[in-house]
């Protein structure tokens, strides 16, 4: 049996098919997929539409509107009707604003972080100079708006249907606090005291206690981030291992406790893949794949240690306890520089 996606595209197809009759000759419509997956495309000339059908509780049509083989627009419906519309214009020349004027479902979320990132350079005099502005384009239909400075930035996005924009802060790629609502004028204050004057976290909470500043904020205004980062990071860990459904809750995590009274919360930074905890001198958050790090694989009451730091070592089917082993390649790894 095809899958109900297989279903929408071939409701679709029937529809372009329909609606672009008039273009013929003129026009390519096809049909492709299988599985879950399948689109519809038309073409006509220099411009063309691809339209990938899902199923999210019902039909939904992400368009992406093409010029000489380039996207330059995108967005979401649920309805077959408006897919086919905005096709038609699109083949038939229609101008970019004309689209948007006509269609609201088009780059909505580009759109409006244009307004907002306007906003922003109008009611800020320094800020295109203090922190440059660039809208990314991540793939469907999804942008970000950035402000970067040498240190700080600011990211804005739009979240899901009928939510409002969100403003991550951050300080060297470290988000600390984040702005979520619709008050333009509240977001254009924070911006230009994060930005523009550089302002000190412990400050900006006295001037904008509504905002959630994390702990880590501290650490990056005492000079002190790295360590700060790498303390959060096991915070993260013992809650992500305080499960009542991880059967070694009991064991795993007085071990981890050890681990931070010995101080490696300070030297290392704690993460985990399944349930296997990870320890690195990575520089941020994400291990690749070359870089030292020890992994504690937990098995009934037992763990097996694997350690590339100075090459490589497998320790199995020791207690899961701070030992001496485990402290010989704990100290190898710390003595590895941060990468």
């Amino acid at each position: 049996m095809k899958s109900i996606e297989a279903k929408y595209a071939r409701d679709l197809h029937d529809g372009l098919v329909a609606r672009l009759a008039p273009l013929s000759p003129q026009i390519e419509i096809t049909i492709g997929g299988r599985g879950v997956h399948w689109e519809c495309s038309a073409k006509r000339g220099h411009r063309s539409c691809l339209v990938n059908c899902f199923d999210v509780r019902g039909p939904e049509f992400l368009t992406l509107f093409e010029q000489q083989g380039k996207e330059v627009a995108a967005g979401r419906t649920p309805s077959q009707a408006e897919t086919t519309d905005a096709v038609w214009y699109w083949l038939n020349d229609t101008q970019l604003d004309a689209l948007y004027g006509r269609f609201g479902f088009v780059d909505p979320q580009k759109r409006e972080l244009v307004r907002i990132r306007d906003f922003l350079l109008r009611n800020i005099a320094s800020l295109s100079l203090a922190a440059p502005c660039e809208l990314q384009y991540s793939g469907s239909a999804l942008y970000h708006l950035w402000f970067r400075s040498e240190t700080r930035s600011a990211q804005v996005y739009c979240g899901g249907k009928d939510e409002f924009p969100v403003a991550l802060f951050h300080w060297d790629q470290c988000e600390l606090f984040r702005f979520k609502g619709s008050d333009w004028p509240a977001l254009c204050a924070v911006v230009k005291r994060w930005l523009c004057d550089n302002a000190l976290p412990s400050t900006m909470r006295k001037e904008f206690p509504w905002l959630d500043i994390s702990e880590l904020a501290d650490y990056y205004e005492n000079g002190n981030p790295l360590e700060g980062e790498f303390i959060q990071s096991w915070k993260m860990v013992e809650r992500f291992y305080d499960d009542e459904y991880f059967p070694l809750k009991g064991l795993v995590l007085p071990f981890i406790a050890e681990l931070r009274r010995a101080g490696y919360d300070r030297k290392l930074r704690a993460g985990q893949s399944l349930w296997t905890l990870i320890v690195s001198r990575s520089r941020c958050h994400g291990l690749r794949a070359e870089q030292p790090n020890i992994a504690f694989q937990f098995r009934q009451g037992t763990m097996d240690v694997f350690s590339k730091s100075q090459g490589e070592e497998r320790i199995p089917g020791i207690p899961i306890a701070l030992s001496g082993r485990v402290e010989e390649v704990l100290g190898r790894l710390v003595n590895q520089p941060i990468t």
